[in-house]
């Protein structure tokens, strides 16, 4: 059984927010427990919310997880960074940087 941990309380208001970017390293195919129990403890809803996902070797089902855990939600994008600390440079930096520029407030 996937012990998973208790969240620490919120600190900022997530009320107060249009787009909320939510991201956990993949750990069996699925986003990280810590990020499980979080979403399960904390609503929210009617959010554009943007997920990203690191990984070593595949994403899995995690962003597949992510959305059901995340219902009454819009998804704005998606991005997964396949061993990302080895990619350090340019390239992560740019990729970031073009998927955050397509993220929009728009349904």
């Amino acid at each position: 059984m996937v012990k998973k941990p208790e969240p620490l309380p919120l600190s900022v208001d997530i009320k107060a927010y249009e787009l909320v970017i939510l991201g956990a390293p993949v750990w069996g195919g699925a986003p990280a427990s810590p990020i499980v129990s979080f979403l399960k403890g904390t609503m929210i809803s009617g959010k554009k919310i943007a997920l990203f996902c690191c990984h070593g070797g595949g994403q899995g089902k995690a962003f597949e997880k992510f959305r059901a855990l995340l219902p009454g939600n819009t998804i704005a994008g998606e991005i997964d960074f396949k061993n990302p600390v080895k990619q350090e440079g340019a390239g992560l930096k740019e990729k970031i940087a073009e998927w955050a520029t397509t993220l929009t407030l728009r349904a």
